[in-house]
């Protein structure tokens, strides 16, 4: 019985090793770059070889066995892009497939070029492209899911959706959304009103929503269930898995007739609570459909429509407990004191740092007019005393000269700086006048008078309008 028990686990532990060797061996070159920097195309490249290494569907040859034997070839990886020269190293290295590939830049967008070749026949067995536009930091998430994809493989749907949610608008934050916790009410209740949460978070245009399907085969690939990840540290890793600046999670919860409803909304990098938020209801179970709809609105900062505080059915109450409301008086007063501030606080970094970067180039070219001023005043007066106490024809002259040339510097200088002082005003007004125009709308200032740029659809082009409400 021994002896065959012995047997059994030697052929179990020599046929693991002949399906390992069953996957086929490749390695991977590093790509061209045509348009950008050397440096870049090989961190892409080195994030494309970790990637399908992680794939577990081939053997990757070591990079240094590779470079070691284009070494001894007098090739570099960078010179060897025909798909001969690959199959060749191939034969030398054992592997049976070679990667290769080409990055470019166009204009604002990328291109990535791959192909498999077979070593044996020198044929191209697959090829993908991507193009891509944006920051080239974007690359990253491209190349990974190409790594999955050369190797006929479905990409991880966590890398699918880090790419959904890169594409997204800079105007609208990205979330998912995990199951509330059911406290006294049945598992199925709390779904339906998560998902009636979710829909309505989506339908305040404010965020792109993280569909429950694409968050459920996520956690499914991690082996976490909704009941497992209730904790904060559970949902900020699910988080950052699906690519989403923030997570929603919650309780709803029943205490004798009345009904509660917990809801935080966190940053996934820093794990900071962005807004609390508390309801409690009185009534019947249905209600809470319209109190969470209502509290999906509240959550985003936002003023719910009259359509759904008129479907309340009883008297609820609700308690923000948010860091400070963002608004345009509170922009354009952050704009007055450094200009760009108040477009930071308002999410518009391009604009932020614009009007900050120009400030600093128009102060800088103030204080050189300054410096230049002070050194032709200086040498006016310097000038002008030599040439009082001169007594040589010709060095009284040349004094005279110098001073009115140094009288004229100080004039231009004064000018310069004068002009860049005016410029910098400019700026500056300029810069608090956008931050109150474009900065966040809080919902009491909704109720007030107030300025707006709108986009008027018959005249074609964009209007400065001024409201008054008159409730």
């Amino acid at each position: 019985m021994k002896l065959l028990l012995a047997i059994f686990a030697s052929l179990l532990f020599f046929s693991n090793i002949i399906a390992q060797d069953a996957r086929p061996s490749v390695a991977v070159l590093d790509f061209e770059g045509r348009g950008i920097p050397v440096y870049e195309v090989e961190t892409l490249t080195e994030r494309l070889r970790s990637e399908i290494s992680n794939t577990n569907a081939i053997r990757l040859t070591d990079r240094k066995l590779l470079e070691k034997i284009l070494e001894e070839q007098g090739l570099q990886q960078s010179g060897c892009t025909t798909d001969e020269c690959a199959a060749e190293v191939g034969q030398l290295l054992g592997a049976q497939f070679m990667i290769s590939g080409a990055i470019g830049k166009l204009g604002d967008s990328y291109t990535v070029d791959a192909k498999m070749v077979s070593v044996t026949t020198g044929a191209a067995e697959r090829a993908k492209t991507v193009t891509y536009k944006g920051e080239v930091s974007g690359l990253i998430v491209e190349m990974e899911i190409l790594a999955w994809e050369i190797v006929g493989l479905k990409a991880p749907q966590s890398l699918l959706m880090k790419r959904k949610v890169q594409s997204a608008t800079d105007d609208k934050m990205t979330l998912a959304v995990l199951d509330f916790e059911a406290r006294g009410i049945s598992t199925l209740e709390a779904q339906t009103l998560t998902d009636r949460f979710s829909t309505e978070v989506n339908n305040t245009g404010r965020a792109i929503l993280v569909g429950r399907n694409a968050m459920g085969e996520i956690m499914q690939e991690q082996g976490y269930t909704a009941v497992e990840c209730s904790s904060e540290e559970c949902a900020a890793e699910v988080g950052a898995m699906l690519g989403v600046e923030f997570m929603i999670n919650g309780a709803i919860g029943k205490l004798g007739d009345t009904y509660t409803i917990d809801a935080k909304m966190f940053e996934v990098a820093t794990g900071a609570a962005a807004k609390t938020i508390n309801t409690t209801y009185s009534g019947k179970v249905d209600g809470l459909i319209t109190e969470i709809e209502i509290l999906a609105w509240e959550l985003m900062d936002l003023k719910p429509p009259k359509s759904l505080t008129s479907k309340r059915q009883g008297g609820s109450q609700s308690v923000s407990t948010a860091v400070a409301e963002k608004n345009r008086f509170g922009a354009a007063v952050r704009s007055l004191i450094l200009p760009g501030w108040g477009q930071l606080y308002s999410g518009n970094k391009l604009m932020g740092w614009s009007f900050l970067g120009g400030e600093a180039i128009i102060g800088a070219l103030a204080f050189s007019s300054y410096s230049a001023y002070s050194k032709a005043k200086s040498d006016v007066i310097s000038f002008n005393e030599q040439y009082k106490n001169a007594t040589d024809q010709s060095q009284i002259s040349d004094l005279r000269a110098k001073a009115l040339q140094a009288e004229s510097d100080e004039i231009s200088s004064n000018d310069q700086m004068t002009m860049m002082i005016y410029v910098a005003g400019g700026i500056w007004a300029a810069n608090v006048v956008h931050a109150f125009l474009t900065g966040p709308q809080s919902e009491m200032a909704s109720k007030k008078s107030g300025f707006d740029i709108v986009y008027h659809p018959e005249m074609l082009q964009p209007q400065l309008r001024f409201s008054i409400a008159l409730d």
